[in-house]
């Protein structure tokens, strides 16, 4: 099931899944929103962005409640998650499935915001998106490369992935393979297990990228990925950014997997992860992978 693109005069939604904005937020969250009328569009804030609990904008069903009104908005085009917050799981029972199902519409986040992607593509067929919170588009740190992608992807609809700069390696011979995108947080993902809420991940192309995990706890993870049965079509490693930003790159993400007989086609890009530029990445499409070319070309993920 795929949503609309945007187009100039559309209303966008945000929404706090799980950690609210606190006083310091206020100013990027600002220039954000300026950013987004920049491209002329409006912007509606959910209820529940700032909360005076220490650590969620709201209970449960609250912060569910303001997902499933902004569905429900016929107004509003595309829901963004203004950042994560490892607690978001926590609103997947009071989630209207079928209300999204009934209002199809772009909805996008990363890092723990992985878990609704995956859950509400598997409750619903919904094409979700991997891409910067909300309020990274008003922070000095967001790069062109992330305002290209919201042009590229979310207005324009373009299939390919733009290399945020050289690909560092492609780990297979067969020049092309394809499979439906899973991810992309490499733990957060597993969050889902044993839940209704995972997808079937058996021949999947997992993205993968993680925030703080060193180099055992990225190795235990991929060593549970395995045992799971799962990893038998192909992975692509984002942006790891306590391995390669903390540890300034001390280990080889490539050799790290051959070591512990990850045997499946592998990439290595810097196209998506933590503290980051990243790309939009469609999760629940199929994609192929070109390793001649060194090209990932989506199938259409926007009407």
């Amino acid at each position: 099931m795929l949503a609309n693109r945007l187009k100039a005069g559309d209303t966008i939604g945000v929404i706090a899944p799980d950690k609210a904005l606190k006083s310091k937020d206020i100013q990027p969250l600002e220039n954000a929103t300026r950013y987004f009328e920049s491209l002329g569009l409006k912007v509606k804030y959910g209820k529940y962005l700032f909360s005076e609990d220490n650590y969620c904008a709201g209970t449960p069903m609250e912060r569910a409640k303001d997902l499933n009104d902004m569905f429900s908005d016929k107004e509003v085009k595309a829901i963004f998650t203004v950042k994560g917050g490892d607690m978001v799981n926590g609103i997947l029972p009071y989630i209207d499935f079928e209300n999204i199902k009934n209002n199809p519409k772009i909805f996008l986040g990363m890092s723990d915001i992985t878990v609704l992607l995956c859950a509400i593509n598997k409750m619903t067929g919904l094409i979700t998106f991997h891409c910067q919170d909300y309020i990274w588009f008003g922070k000095n740190s967001v790069t062109d490369y992330d305002k290209n992608e919201i042009v590229d992807k979310l207005f324009k609809g373009n299939k390919a992935i733009i290399p945020y700069d050289n690909r560092e390696f492609f780990d297979f011979k067969n020049e092309e393979i394809s499979g439906k995108i899973y991810g992309t947080n490499i733990r957060c993902l597993l969050k889902l297990l044993g839940t209704p809420y995972m997808p079937d991940l058996k021949n999947s192309i997992l993205f993968l990228e993680g925030y703080s995990a060193d180099i055992i706890q990225w190795n235990t993870a991929l060593e549970q990925y395995n045992q799971m049965g799962i990893l038998n079509n192909a992975i692509v490693f984002g942006y790891i950014y306590q391995l390669q930003f903390v540890e300034k790159n001390k280990y080889n993400i490539i050799e790290e997997a051959r070591k512990i007989n990850i045997g499946i086609p592998k990439v290595k890009t810097n196209d998506f992860g933590h503290m980051h530029g990243n790309s939009i990445i469609p999760i629940g499409i199929e994609v192929k992978i070109n390793s001649k070319e060194k090209s990932i070309i989506f199938e259409n993920y926007l009407n």
